[in-house]
């Protein structure tokens, strides 16, 4: 048989460690083990009916339902986009300055495929996001991983300014961000936005998580001012404030040339969004779920008692995230205790244990750029916190 050959970006990058580790953890739960799976990032709530309602009816409605957009969107949707960002952040974007995508993962890969050139370098605060490196990988960038873990998981003026070279072509942004759940203050924000002030250094601002923020405020860093305006694409999406994960709407807003670039490279791979999903997002932006004041409140509660129950357990040190639905704790304090014959020698080997032995999915750290660490969704039922806790605490007490 021949091996057919894949092209060298392919090779540089791995697949997602988070989307490996939840089918990981529902194949043991298929075998019938009652794991807790704490690595999905989604909400486990429910489409807010009104939303689903608005599919439903431009269903039976037929016609356009069931035909192609325009590949960056209907230009109803384009305006509802401009409008959010007029009215929730304080940005002035033209409907021609907005697209949609399948996702904001999408959005950003589109982004990131319109800017970086072979060689160009892509500053990237960690703990980060598993695919942010992949994708600059996936393009011939290189990411500067810059550690954020002993200033609050914040990106601080002189580390960005250290990171700086003249083939930075960009620096992402993520507030509140995944995956340390960390709310970046508007003076720290600010700060970069300083640094950056007359290069020609872009920003990407992944703000997916702006709604769910329990600590601070949220900030667009293109609100911070003109300059920051013009060099930032700000991307967000339906999926995590609206619970609407599988209906894979994203959108971009930023300069004109940008978002057009974006456009053309859409029109050839995916084209537009699903159709169906479009109409239900022009009615899930009109306003915010009237249920999400109640998802924070759980999401509050849920945090609390995670962190709060984490803390309790012997080398483990978690903080208390601003936003998001994650914990990021840190278990360096077990690395060389050994639970029975494992020797727990790196964060993938504490994941490994804690799936098999405690039945508690989690996502090391290193996937993030923090190994010692591990990734915890609190976006579960309280029960299941509860349990997870528990069974961890009960995992720590067998080490030696």
């Amino acid at each position: 048989m021949i091996e057919l050959k894949l092209a060298q970006r392919v090779g540089r990058i791995q697949p997602s460690a988070t989307l490996a580790l939840t089918a990981r953890a529902k194949a043991l739960a298929a075998e019938g083990k009652d794991v807790i799976a704490l690595t999905a990032g989604e909400p486990d709530f429910e489409t807010p009916d009104y939303i689903r309602d608005a599919a439903i009816d431009a269903l039976k409605a037929k016609g356009p339902v069931d035909r192609y957009t325009p590949a960056s969107g209907l230009p109803a949707i384009r305006k509802a986009v401009a409008h959010k960002f007029k009215r929730d952040n304080g940005l002035e974007y033209s409907p021609e300055q907005v697209m949609v995508n399948c996702g904001a993962k999408h959005s950003c890969f589109n982004l990131i495929a319109a800017l970086i050139d072979e060689g160009d370098e892509v500053i990237i605060p960690a703990p980060y996001w598993v695919s942010y490196p992949e994708m600059v990988n996936f393009f011939g960038g290189k990411p500067v991983v810059v550690d954020t873990s002993s200033t609050g998981f914040v990106l601080t003026p002189d580390a960005l300014k250290k990171a700086l070279t003249p083939k930075t072509k960009l620096v992402m942004v993520n507030s509140p961000g995944n995956p340390t759940g960390a709310v970046w203050s508007r003076e720290a924000q600010q700060a970069l936005a300083d640094v950056l002030r007359g290069t020609g250094v872009a920003v990407l601002s992944d703000e997916i998580y702006e709604k769910l923020v329990y600590d601070g405020e949220h900030v667009s860093f293109a609100s911070l001012s003109d300059d920051a305006y013009s060099r930032t694409v700000t991307i967000n999406g339906v999926a995590k404030a609206y619970a609407m994960t599988g209906w894979r709407i994203g959108y971009a807003g930023g300069p004109k040339h940008v978002i057009a670039a974006m456009g053309a490279l859409q029109s050839h791979s995916t084209s537009n969004p699903a159709t169906v999903s479009q109409l239900a997002t022009l009615k899930a932006l009109a306003e915010d779920p009237a249920e999400l004041p109640e998802w924070k409140r759980k999401f509050i509660a849920r945090r609390d008692v995670i962190a709060g129950g984490l803390n309790d357990i012997a080398g483990v040190n978690c903080s208390r995230p601003g936003g998001a639905f994650y914990v990021f704790p840190d278990f360096r304090g077990w690395i060389g205790k050994s639970h029975g014959d494992l020797l727990l020698k790196d964060d993938h080997v504490i994941c490994e244990a804690l799936l098999t032995r405690a039945h508690v999915a989690g996502v090391p750290g290193s996937e993030f750029g923090a190994p010692g660490f591990v990734r915890f969704s609190y976006a579960a039922s309280d029960e299941e916190i509860r349990k997870a806790v528990e069974r961890i605490a009960a995992f720590a007490k067998e080490l030696k």
